[in-house]
This record gives C-alpha cells, sequence and structure tokens, in this order.
C-alpha cells in the first residue's frame, strides 16, 4: 500500500512537473500538497505494515522513497525559492 501511495505520488508530482497548471488553476500547487501531506503517511504504513515484524525490501524501499519525496520538497522549497528565485 506505501509503495502504491508512493509511486502514484511520484507520477503525480513528475506530470505536474511537465505539464504544469497554469496559473490561478486549482490544482497548480496540489503536487506540493500531496508530498507534504501524503508522505508522512507512506512512512507510516511502511511501518505498521511489517511482515511478522520485519521489515521487507518493499517497505523499505517506500520508506527511502517517502524520505527522498519530503527531502526533494524541502530543497526545492528553500533552495529553488531563496537561491533561484523559482
Amino acid at each position: 500500500m506505501s509503495l502504491t501511495l508512493f509511486v502514484c505520488i511520484t507520477l503525480f508530482t513528475l506530470y505536474s512537473f511537465m505539464f504544469p497548471p497554469k496559473a490561478g488553476s486549482p490544482l497548480q500547487g496540489l503536487s506540493y500538497a500531496s508530498i507534504l501531506l501524503l508522505s508522512p503517511v507512506g512512512i507510516l504504513l511502511a511501518i505498521i505494515s511489517r511482515y511478522r515484524g520485519k521489515l521487507t525490501i518493499i517497505h523499505i524501499t517506500a520508506m527511502v522513497g517517502h524520505s527522498v519525496l519530503l527531502l526533494f520538497l524541502f530543497l526545492y522549497m528553500t533552495l529553488g525559492y531563496l537561491i533561484f528565485g523559482v
């Protein structure tokens, strides 16, 4: 479940970068909101749904993926806005 959530968030974020919505569109900030709101949920789902007390490779991949998405959002918000003026 967590890995599926990670893939959906990643594909939606990539789609929003490749085909950005027009200015003023309600979908404009939805990819960032989905990363901010759903990545912690995905990390918690990966931790909770352990198989017999062990983390499988799917759970580890989902946790690392969600962590990378949160890191991407943090770096994009700080470096992109403050330094590059995006």
